[in-house]
C-alpha cells in the first residue's frame, strides 16, 4: 500500500532528513535498517528540477528507451 503524507526537512548532521510518522510505520511493518522508497515530485524551482534531470540521466540527451516489445508499457 502506498502512504502519501507531507513532512517537513530537517537537518541531521550534514544532510537532511524526513521523519516517517510511526503510524505509518507500524501500518507498514517497517523496522530499523529497512529500506524504503521515496518519490519526490518535482517542485518549481529550475535548479531543483535540473537536478533531478541529472540524476535521472536525462539530461545527459540520450535517446529514448525502446521496449523491445511493444505491447508492454
Amino acid at each position: 500500500m502506498t502512504e502519501v503524507f507531507e513532512a517537513k526537512l530537517r537537518k541531521i548532521g550534514n544532510s537532511l532528513g524526513v521523519i516517517i510518522p510511526s503510524e505509518i510505520i507500524d501500518e507498514l511493518g517497517y523496522h530499523k535498517g529497512d529500506v524504503v522508497q521515496i518519490a519526490i515530485p518535482p517542485a518549481n524551482g529550475d535548479k531543483r528540477n535540473e537536478q533531478i534531470l541529472k540524476m535521472a540521466g536525462i539530461y545527459k540527451k540520450k535517446p529514448p528507451f525502446k521496449r523491445d516489445k511493444g505491447d508492454r508499457f
